[in-house]
Parts: structure tokens; C-alpha cells; sequence
């Protein structure tokens, strides 16, 4: 007797007199006049029916006298009568609506919020059977966020696995529309956004920026394993690779416009980082390279080309300061071929192992190979950064106006000439040279070199 009393309470059905309880006998069509089911038509969403005050359209009297009503029609075949797009056929039906449970997720008269939800929004409703599809990680996506679970998922029927609205990356795309235009117009496509976004991404939430499935390095690392053991097992490490943002700090994970998915140009991305002096992890002070960005400057090759790896291992390496190939630290280096590896990959090494020559080198006095006379030496000769700038310089030839020796930063003083050139270091007095007239060695005053800091 009690479950039915409250059957027909929930249903909004006057009734006769139950136990203590007196109900009136019905007088009038609408139920929700007056002050009997006036409840029903309070809620903000009222269902078609109920806002008409047209309660025979689910109701129908069995003994009006008692007060007595049955339902038109048994379980979900009531809500099917109206709601005909709701039986259309679909590969995939949600559970309660299999099962006819309409009433399980709506209320059959009105609610606070809209297609008369039991719960005030998807989420909650949703979560009533479906445990926390957060985890409690960090970063939920947008509509798990405002608990508007139907921006993906049909509440009732579905042609995609999950009771989708759409699949793969159309689903994602269907928000996320200013991707959709990058993507169409990009001349370099990651080859996993051809398939499904949740290749990389969590479809509710993550720990990770950006709802990755792992961190940048792991989940870039499980397809560029190559990339993964450069970088980590390489004797000298660029940490920007491995930490942070790892790969996403100079590539871009979707697609763009330059090669290897770089997110701008290679100096620049370098730049972001090298344009302010660097404490490594091992606390030495890289310094800055600024000046590459310089395009009045006299840039080396590979910079002005707008290449950094053409000298550096930007990922790891087994040379110092990540360089492709050796390349001396010092001021003065003992003569190896090998120990100038990196210059001879561009340049030829005959440079300076010819001791005279006519068109090796501008760098000479008459035929006398000038780089071969301060290089080519068993002891105290001469590096090649001891008169150049590695990256650019505000002189021609990449020449230096002045290099660090110990402590002292040591004047160069280069002029060039038509033909020739001179120079004032602080290691000697000054010497010329000229290609066509060769310019005799001063022998008035003696050396001054600089010794060895």
C-alpha cells in the first residue's frame, strides 16, 4: 500500500483516503490546479505535458471517485510514444534505455535544469553510475570541467563505441575548430594527427599539460625511441631536451610550417634559451649568443643559413658544447687535424697545412699562408677562436675585437684593406700583410708575445 501511495505521489495522481491521509476526489482536468499537485509545475523545466496542465495525456482515470489512475502505457513504450526519435536504431544503445530506466535520469514532470535532468547538471547525473572519470588528476578537460558530459557522449544511443557523438579526431575537432584550420593549412603534419587524438591525449583528464596520456618526453619517446636514448644516454646532455616541456619547447606536436616540426626557425628557437648567459646543470655559464639574431653582423655560415645543428647536436652528444665533431676550447692548441675536425667539415684542411699558397686563403702575405704560420705549430699555436667568433661578429671575416685570454680580454685591433689587412693584438706590435705586395716582417722591435695564462 505504502509503494503504491508513493507511486502515485511521484507521478503527480490525487488519490482517496489512505490510512489518515484524505485526498479530494477529482473535480477537473488539470491535476495541477488549485492546491493539490501545484508542486509539479514549480520546477524552472517543465515537460510539455505538464506545463499544458494536460495530465491525460500520460494518465488515464480507473475509478475517478477513488481517485485512482493508471498510465497509459507501460515503462518506456509511455515516453516512445511521444519521443519517436529516441527508438531510432543505433549500433550502440545506453543501458538504461535498453532497459526502459527512463525514469532513472529524468523526471517525468519538470527540473531545476534542462530535458528534466534528476541532477543539476550531466555530470552528477552521470556520476551516479559511472565512478569519477577524473581520477582527482589535475588538468580536466573543459567539458568534464562544467560536468557536461553530452558535449561528447548521446545520453541515449549512439552509432560510435562509448555512445559517442563523433569519432577520432572529427569529435575532437568539432570544438577545437581553430586547430582544424591549422591543420589544413600546414606544410608539415605530425603523422599521429592523421588518426586519433587520444593517441597523445586523455580524453577527461591528466596530470600532464594539456591532458597528455605522460610527459612530453615519455609520450614523445615512445614513438622517437632513437631521439630518447640520444638524449639520455649521451655524455654531454642538453638538458632542455629531458626537462620541462622537453620536446615541445622546440617542436611543435600537431604540425606547422617549418621542417622537422620545429615551431620557429632553428636560431630563434635557440635563442629563446641562448640569447642570456645559461647555468648548466653542472654550474658553468654558457654564454649568450645574441648576437646571431644580428643580421648586420658578419654571420658564420651555418647561422646565416639559420642552422645551429650545422655545428651542434642539439638533442646530446659526445662532444663538449654539443658540437657535431672536436673543436678546440683553448686559446692555444697544439696542431691536429683531428682536433679541428668540426672547421674541416666545411672547410678544406689544406687551410693550414700548406705553408704557402695563392688562393687557399685570403689570409695570406703574398704567398705565405698566414693561418698555416699561427695554427700549423707542435706548441702555442693559435685556435681558430682566438681570432674569430664562433657564431657572428660585428667585423668582417667573423673577426673578433678582442678574445678572453685568462682573465684579460685581449685586444685584436683587425683593419682590412683592399688587398691585405693589420692588427694590433696585445700579444705583438702591429703586422700587415698584403696579397699583392707582400709587407716585410718589422724587425726594429721584438716580440711581445703574450705568455701561455
Amino acid at each position: 500500500m505504502r509503494h503504491a501511495l508513493g507511486l502515485l505521489v511521484m507521478l503527480g495522481i490525487c488519490s482517496v483516503a489512505i490510512g489518515q491521509v484524505q485526498r479530494p476526489v477529482v473535480a477537473i482536468k488539470n491535476c495541477t490546479q488549485g492546491e493539490c499537485h501545484a508542486k509539479e509545475r514549480s520546477y524552472k523545466f517543465l515537460h510539455g505535458p505538464t506545463a499544458l496542465g494536460a495530465c491525460d495525456v500520460c494518465h488515464t482515470p480507473v475509478d475517478e471517485q477513488k481517485h485512482t489512475f493508471s498510465l497509459k502505457q507501460k515503462d518506456k513504450a509511455l515516453c516512445d510514444f511521444c519521443h519517436v526519435e529516441k527508438m531510432a536504431a543505433a549500433k550502440v544503445v545506453h543501458k538504461p534505455v535498453a532497459e526502459g530506466q527512463c525514469l532513472s535520469c529524468h523526471n517525468p514532470h519538470g527540473s531545476a535544469v534542462k530535458a528534466m535532468l534528476r541532477q543539476e547538471n550531466m555530470s552528477k547525473l552521470c556520476g551516479e553510475c559511472h565512478q569519477d572519470v577524473t581520477k582527482q588528476r589535475k588538468h580536466v578537460h573543459g567539458p568534464v570541467a562544467a560536468g557536461s558530459c553530452a558535449a561528447c557522449h548521446n545520453g541515449h544511443r549512439s552509432d560510435y563505441p562509448k555512445l559517442l557523438v563523433g569519432q577520432g579526431r572529427d569529435l575532437c575537432l568539432s570544438c577545437h575548430d581553430q586547430m582544424r584550420g591549422q591543420l589544413a593549412a600546414v606544410k608539415f603534419l605530425h603523422k599521429p594527427m592523421e588518426g586519433d587524438c587520444l593517441q597523445c591525449h586523455e580524453a577527461h583528464a591528466s596530470n600532464e599539460i594539456m591532458q597528455l596520456k605522460q610527459g612530453p618526453l615519455a609520450l614523445c619517446s615512445s614513438c622517437h625511441e632513437d631521439v630518447k636514448k640520444l638524449a639520455t644516454s649521451a655524455t654531454y646532455k642538453h638538458s632542455p631536451v629531458t626537462q620541462d616541456q622537453a620536446c615541445i619547447a622546440c617542436h611543435t606536436p600537431h604540425g606547422g610550417d617549418m621542417a622537422k616540426l620545429m615551431k620557429s626557425e632553428p636560431v630563434k628557437a635557440c635563442l629563446a634559451c641562448h640569447e642570456k648567459p645559461v647555468t648548466a646543470p653542472d654550474k658553468r655559464v654558457v654564454a649568450a649568443v645574441a648576437e646571431i639574431a644580428n643580421k648586420q653582423f658578419s654571420l658564420h655560415g651555418p647561422i646565416r643559413e639559420g642552422n645551429c645543428s650545422g655545428c651542434h647536436t642539439v638533442h646530446g652528444g659526445e662532444v663538449s658544447r654539443l658540437l657535431t665533431k672536436p673543436y678546440p676550447e683553448t686559446f692555444y692548441e697544439s696542431f691536429d687535424v683531428e682536433k679541428y675536425a668540426l672547421c674541416f667539415t666545411c672547410h678544406d684542411k689544406q687551410l693550414v697545412q700548406m705553408e704557402k699558397t695563392s688562393g687557399l686563403t685570403n689570409f695570406r702575405n703574398g704567398e705565405q699562408n698566414l693561418h698555416y704560420l699561427h695554427v700549423n705549430k707542435s706548441d702555442r699555436g693559435r685556435s681558430c677562436r682566438a681570432c674569430h667568433s664562433t657564431h657572428a661578429s660585428a667585423l668582417p671575416l667573423h673577426m673578433r675585437e678582442s678574445v678572453l685570454y685568462g682573465k684579460w680580454e685581449l685586444p685584436i685591433n683587425f683593419r682590412q684593406t683592399k688587398s691585405g689587412g693589420s692588427c694590433v693584438p696585445g700579444c705583438h706590435q702591429e703586422y700587415q700583410y698584403d696579397r699583392a705586395n707582400p709587407v716585410a716582417r718589422p724587425t726594429t722591435q721584438p716580440s711581445v708575445e703574450a705568455k701561455k695564462p
